[in-house]
């Protein structure tokens, strides 16, 4: 789980990481979300909604575990060269 860590997470380079390869992916959670661009709640985030899932609507897999091994590694392998 990504809260168990210690220290500071960054977020592009995992995303990155993630999308290097995919094995980095530990954990994954089904959701339905939107992003927000009228300004109501906030401005060009993206919301998860809590409603239960419904066949009609679009479906996202959100990352909630990673092998911070491996995007360690991945990291430390591009910054070598």
């Amino acid at each position: 789980m990504l809260s168990d860590r210690q220290g500071f997470i960054l977020c592009d380079e995992l995303a990155m990481a993630v999308a290097l390869d995919d094995r980095v992916v530990t954990a994954t959670q089904e959701a339905i979300c939107s992003v927000e661009t009228a300004g109501l709640f906030t401005r060009g985030q993206m919301i998860t909604h809590r409603d239960p899932l419904s066949s009609n609507q679009t479906t996202v897999n959100l990352v909630t575990g990673l092998d911070f091994e491996r995007c360690t590694q991945l990291l430390t392998d591009a910054l070598s060269d």
